[in-house]
């Protein structure tokens, strides 16, 4: 084991030596923002719920420096929880905001399809890089409010997608 991680080292310092940019092209002469599509799993250590979602996402030209942010990015989530205590899971979408700096935060507002029914449901999210720390709650009279609040750690990935106003 310690033979494959001294031949990956190598190899990687290797490959890096010889790699170097050639950027061709601008990317203020592209016409879309960008913005990202991310993919993420949450679990809550206490309750033991755990979730994953699918979000896109794209850049609002205007907010933040072209290129170092910070960025304001709206988008969509996509999910599913599953509810360990019940042995049951529902799925859900959201629009979100999303603040971008390296550091990431913002909120997002959905609809839950719990046991063929919709509910409402809002989320605040916070955190730096991939990891983070999500509250979200879903909004029903006839639900146990404390079964579908959902307090958890997150650890997600996002995929930028370079335009005029997102780019490294």
């Amino acid at each position: 084991m310690k033979c494959i991680w001294l031949k990956l080292l190598i190899i990687s310092f290797i490959w890096g030596q010889e790699t170097h940019y050639d950027r061709s092209g601008d990317p203020n002469d592209l016409s879309f923002p960008g913005g990202y599509i991310g993919i993420s799993y949450q679990i809550d250590l206490k309750s033991k719920q755990k979730g994953y979602q699918i979000s896109f996402g794209i850049a609002v030209p205007g907010v933040g420096k072209s290129g170092s942010g910070p960025y304001f990015i709206p988008g969509i989530a996509l999910g599913r929880r599953h509810l360990s205590k019940d042995n049951k899971s529902y799925t859900y979408i959201d629009a979100q905001m999303v603040f971008s700096s390296g550091v990431w935060g913002g909120v997002g507002f959905g609809i839950a399809f719990v046991d063929g029914q919709r509910h409402l449901r809002t989320k605040q999210f916070g955190g730096f890089l991939i990891g983070g720390f999500i509250n979200e709650n879903i909004n029903t009279p006839d639900l146990a409010w404390e079964d579908y609040a959902f307090k958890a750690y997150h650890l997600g990935f996002a995929f930028p997608i370079i335009g005029n106003h997102l780019y490294p």
